[in-house]
């Protein structure tokens, strides 16, 4: 599956001259005023790039599950007492309605539908899912309900569908479900009347609302409202809402775009792995229990469980990564999961897959062995030889059911982390070993030189992956070190993250300057692909990926950087030789603080061995100058190029829910002059150059 053909050990491919000297930005000699590019097509291509260095990555965290890929609008919908972290609560409804609320016995984050005084109960032992649900008590000739302030996605979808489960003890009751403007009951902008049995049973009761067109802006909240009236009495519980367009629970739009983004491999995993029973995901939804997330203290509703997961990766094209709790769990749980994901038809999970709707096993790209344990903050952490010995544990409890050719990763050090845990790991279980991962989550205010301005902080935020990228060989000379793991065992980089404080002005995984640093990391990822051939991007939604926000989604310029590396990208290095300017840092990031001969122009050179496409991604790091760039490609004559250039104004330039499309490729063509082409390369860019072998082919467009 990672194969990735013969590999060389050497260094990167692109090498760089003319270097200039500067202390984190600052430039003292000028280089030469045209960069020098050549293509060397003469030359053995023998690097191969697998496709599973563009993987992303998926985790219950904030709003990436519930409340983003998910199309659920409505938070709480089992009406339980919120499941969350007294911080999570006070950051979330501190708001005098929210008090009020609770003081009324209402889960949050609902709240009266008008004033009517203490019309609530929370109850509990015979709820529909998990363990609550609420009985209202409505008044003679006035309503009494509840309401959700929800955002619509109005600009695409009109029509919304809904479920709730009602039951009546005392006579027939008859409910309104509606659409009413924000803080305005009396104004109803949709509505439809369900009819409750009084037979004292649980009834689930589907309704549709379809809101009138430019009733409600986009990005303008709506109340959604349930209220009985004439007196009657009722217990609700399990209120579900959707938009009309849902993909099976899931957003269209977020779909959508997590299949154009054509990342090949699916990380599900994270910090609340190590919390994380798979059992609780699977099954009808509405007898799925709530939890909290022990990662995050935030609610954890198990409406996106194993077969949401695996459906949303066969929609995207992507394979599963699944990562095992190795934190709470144990290894009887670890190997019914992978049992139930790949086991046979007639296996005890198998059977049990089956019932659930899935006869067949899925394909599976790779089982992880627990997330970050070396980490105490994580539930459930180990040390270096109890990891080691808790791997073995697990291999030999989950390997009979991995499926074949299926690899097994195994949880490894940070760059800056502690050399015992992989060196414990590689000694006692080094037999069992396939891959070792690795995490970088780099601050990118944390330099070493606490007195470096803005400006240089920045110039050795954008030289950062180049400087990781030559501490990689300090994890390849430990696996070699060993008899077992030498020239075998192989990197898997299965989170990479940039990141900086809000008001910063630094780059950041959401605005330009962090997507030319992911631009970089790609190159430098192509570059020791022989070794790190599978890596995950954090992450397909929220952070460097999708978002969503008041009802709209959107991306940042960094999924616009994995979108081109994905699509256009070949599987063949090719030698690439960059005669251009360089300045070095000193003090810089913590994880590569001094770097050497930094090239402004980073450029990696790739063929597809399939089409004999050639393309070029480079990468300008200069804050705020072009370059100008001269291409050659040696035995190869293309009359036009295709170019897709990824620049804005501003290295803080972004999108956002307002201007979702502030920052995207933009596409043109140029000429070459016989086999050279010049160009200029914008400040904090990256720039595609696609030489095509054959005219009129089709290519995905951004």
């Amino acid at each position: 599956m990672f194969a990735t053909g013969h590999g060389s050990r050497r260094g990167p491919l692109i090498r760089a001259a003319g270097a200039l000297s500067l202390i984190i930005g600052l430039v003292r000699a000028a280089g030469p005023d045209v960069s020098r590019i050549r293509v060397n097509l003469d030359r053995p291509q023998v690097l191969r790039i697998p496709r599973t260095i563009y993987g992303t990555f998926l985790e219950h965290i904030g709003r990436s599950i519930f409340g983003g890929l998910s199309a659920q609008l409505l938070d709480n919908p089992s009406l339980e007492h919120y499941p969350a972290r007294p911080a999570v609560v006070d950051r979330q409804f501190s708001g005098a309605a929210f008090r009020e609320s609770t003081s009324l016995n209402l889960p949050l984050p609902w709240l009266p539908l008008r004033h009517a005084g203490r019309r609530y109960e929370s109850r509990s032992g015979h709820a529909v899912n998990s363990e609550s649900y609420l009985y209202v008590m409505g008044l003679p000739s006035r309503e009494v309900g509840i309401r959700q302030t929800v955002y619509l996605p109005t600009e695409r979808q009109l029509k919304y569908t809904g479920s709730l489960f009602a039951l009546a003890a005392e006579g027939a009751v008859g409910l309104t479900a509606a659409f009413r403007r924000r803080d305005k009951p009396d104004d109803v902008l949709a509505s439809t009347r369900l009819d409750v049995p009084g037979d004292g049973k649980w009834h689930e009761c589907s309704f549709r609302l379809e809101m009138p067109a430019g009733a409600v802006a986009p990005l303008d909240p709506v109340d959604f409202a349930v209220a009985v009236d004439d007196g009657g009495r009722i217990s609700l519980d399990e209120i579900r809402l959707y938009p009309a367009d849902a993909v099976d629970t899931l957003d269209p739009e977020v779909v959508r775009l997590a299949a154009e983004l054509n990342t090949p491999l699916l990380r599900y995993g994270g910090n609340f792995s190590s919390g994380y029973h798979w059992e609780d995901g699977v099954g009808p939804l509405d007898k799925r229990p709530v939890r909290m997330n022990e990662a995050w203290g935030i609610p954890e509703y198990n409406e996106f469980g194993t077969h949401e997961f695996m459906d949303f990766c066969e929609r995207i094209g992507a394979l599963p990564q699944i990562c095992l709790n190795l934190g709470s769990g144990s290894p009887e749980e670890a190997r019914d999961w992978v049992e139930y994901c790949q086991g046979p038809p007639n296996s005890p999970q198998g059977r049990r897959r089956g019932a659930n709707g899935h006869a067949a096993p899925w394909a599976i790209g790779a089982w992880e062995m627990g997330n970050e344990l070396y980490d105490d903050t994580q539930l459930g952490w180990y040390t270096p030889s109890g990891y080691a010995a808790r791997y073995l544990t697990f291999f030999r409890a989950i390997e009979p059911a991995v499926g074949p050719n299926t690899p097994i990763l195994a949880t490894g050090a940070e760059l800056n982390g502690p050399r015992e845990w992989n060196h414990d790991l590689l000694k006692l279980d080094g037999g069992q070993l396939s891959f070792v991962t690795t995490h970088l989550v780099a601050d990118l205010e944390e330099v070493k030189d606490r007195s470096a301005d803005r400006s240089r902080v920045i110039a050795a935020d954008l030289a950062l992956p180049v400087g990781v990228g030559r501490r990689v060989e300090e994890f390849r000379r430990q696996f070699d070190s060993f008899p077992d793991t030498r020239g075998r065992v192989r990197l898997a980089w299965s989170e990479w993250l940039f990141r900086s404080p809000a008001g910063s002005g630094l780059p950041n995984y959401d605005n330009m300057g962090g997507a030319v640093i992911a631009a970089g990391w790609f190159n430098m990822l192509a570059r020791h692909a022989d070794f790190i051939p599978v890596a995950n991007m954090t992450g397909l939604m929220e952070f460097g990926g999708i978002h969503k926000d008041r009802g709209r989604v959107w991306v940042t310029p960094q999924y616009w950087v994995l979108y081109l590396y994905s699509h256009y990208a070949g599987d063949v290095a090719l030698d690439t030789t960059a005669v251009t300017e360089t300045y070095e840092v000193h003090g810089g990031q913590v994880f590569a603080p001094e770097i050497a001969d930094v090239p402004f122009l980073d450029v990696l050179g790739t063929k597809n061995s399939r089409t004999g496409e050639i393309s070029l991604f480079v990468v300008n790091r200069h804050i705020d100058q072009p370059r100008a760039g001269e291409i050659t490609l040696s035995g190869f004559h293309p009359a036009r190029v295709r170019v897709a250039a990824l620049t804005a104004a501003s290295l803080l330039a972004g999108n956002d829910a307002e201007h979702p499309n502030a920052v995207r490729p933009a596409e043109s063509e140029e000429m070459l002059q016989g086999s050279t082409l010049r160009h200029v390369f914008p400040p904090v860019s990256l720039t595609v150059l696609r030489f095509a072998t054959h005219e009129g082919e089709q290519h995905a467009r951004p």
